[in-house]
């Protein structure tokens, strides 16, 4: 009160005249402390310890934006989960389920029964502040299980997961002890809360109303793709290794609008997590899906492929090589003969290099894949015989031709393949060719169906 009266003799103001300059210099003070500092010119916002590019824009929700954490800020009530299959260093106290536990032995997601069941075996609990690392060694490294994961565990409604940022280097050098051998602990319960709307059903692929982007290679794209798919291959979203930017992202998918859900697949999914993850970013409405289910869901092609050889193989460069196909008419049980094959010598099979990841060998053919010996059964089990074909109606419409990739997954030739014989196709390719490993993917159809059977032999050719 004194100190009011003071000021009014020393301003000379009555108190009530006194009371409206006191209101008003309070607003002008709250309004000021509410305006934004600018930033000086040329200056930007800063994106903190986060290697992945993040953005502030309005459109990315808050989980998304902070789904990344540095090393230095790991505090020691986070659950650490390394997901690598084979690494031989771990954070010190790290858990360790290998990603490829969470797919069957076909590259399909395994019951979300199971799945919480492996979580709850390993001691993590849905309520857990969950950090992911880890990478798929077998194939040089790489983001995606790390995203597949991520992604996985939103699927599952686990809201506290983040993605660790770095290498051992970093892990070091933020003061991280490491560790031999990941650490064990006590069972627990994993309780699952689906969110449904981030797995597209085959219902949802098929029904034609979403959006659909294939983020496999453009390779497999041009091999067989889902109809309307646009191809915007993962690498697309990536630089360095790293998250593009946001800018940089929204020119990646200019083309597709969000006027409608978007289905993301590739051949599993484990690589399609890394472009569903950037379009969420951006606020698309993403939804991962597979290849794989797609195939396995349409009807089935009426033939099999049950032999494919190429002779000479190896070839000299610019010798001909005579490529045959031999196909029989696809039984009612040939899906059974598949899954009850005991892995006798009658068998026709082939060997394939790659993971979940890499999609197991790229599954565009139907094949019973045997993850534990890396084998790929093509067609139904035991040699074809000429009882197999009519060769007045079981192979009359068939028509085949055979794509020939280089070593780097560019198209080296395209060629038919003619009929010899009952259910046999042949023909003739010049391996004038730099030396290398080229893949040879089947393209076969008949009555209007077709099928691809992709990467089912591998022809050397020698300098």
């Amino acid at each position: 009160m004194a100190g009011n009266m003071i000021l009014n003799r020393y301003l000379g103001l009555r108190p009530k005249k006194m009371k409206k300059l006191l209101v008003g210099m309070t607003l002008a003070i709250f309004m000021l402390l509410l305006s934004p500092i600018p930033a000086a010119e040329g200056s930007t916002p800063s994106s903190g310890n986060l290697s992945w590019n993040s953005s502030s824009d309005r459109d990315i929700s808050s989980d998304l934006d902070s789904a990344f954490v540095g090393p230095e800020e790991i505090v020691p009530s986070d659950t650490v989960l390394d997901i690598s299959p084979n690494a031989t260093a771990y954070l010190n106290g790290a858990l360790n389920i290998n990603y490829e536990s969470f797919l069957d032995r076909g590259g399909a997601l395994k019951p979300v029964s199971e799945i919480a069941r492996l979580l709850g075996d390993a001691g993590i609990e849905s309520n857990d502040s969950l950090i992911i690392t880890g990478e798929c060694m077998p194939c040089g490294g790489g983001p995606a299980p790390a995203f597949f994961t991520y992604w996985l565990h939103r699927y599952l409604g686990h809201e506290d997961v983040r993605i660790l940022q770095g290498d051992l280097d970093d892990w070091q050098a933020a003061g991280l002890n490491i560790s031999n051998s990941p650490s064990v602990r006590e069972k627990a319960d994993y309780l699952p809360r689906i969110q449904a709307d981030l797995l597209a059903s085959y219902e949802f692929a098929a029904a034609g109303g979403a959006r659909v982007v294939d983020a496999r290679p453009a390779r497999d794209y041009e091999i067989g793709h889902i109809p309307g798919a646009v191809n915007i291959p993962y690498e697309a979203v990536l630089e360095n290794g790293s998250l593009k930017s946001n800018e940089r992202l929204q020119e990646v998918f200019s083309g597709i609008h969000k006027d409608r859900a978007v289905l993301v697949y590739t051949n599993v999914g484990i690589e399609a997590a890394i472009t569903w993850f950037a379009m969420e970013r951006l606020g698309y409405d993403a939804r991962m899906y597979s290849w794989r289910d797609w195939l396995v869901n349409q009807p089935q092609f009426g033939f099999d492929l049950a032999e494919i050889r190429a002779e000479p193989n190896p070839a000299k460069a610019g010798q001909s090589v005579y490529i045959t196909a031999l196909f029989r008419a696809a039984s009612t049980n040939s899906a059974q003969n598949l899954s009850e094959s005991n892995g006798s010598s009658s068998e026709d099979r082939l060997k394939v290099k790659g993971c979940a990841t890499c999609g197991f060998g790229s599954p565009q053919g139907f094949a019973n894949l045997n993850r534990n010996d890396g084998l790929v059964q093509i067609g139904s089990s035991g040699n074809p015989s000429s009882s197999d074909f009519d060769e007045g109606e079981a192979d009359s419409d068939l028509r085949c031709s055979a794509i020939i990739n280089a070593p780097d997954g560019s198209e080296s030739a395209r060629m038919s393949l003619l009929q010899t014989t009952a259910g046999k196709y042949m023909g003739i390719w010049n391996a004038e060719r730099q030396p290398g490993i080229y893949k040879v993917s089947i393209v076969a159809t008949a009555s209007g169906n077709s099928e691809t059977f992709a990467d089912v032999l591998e022809i050397e050719v020698l300098a």
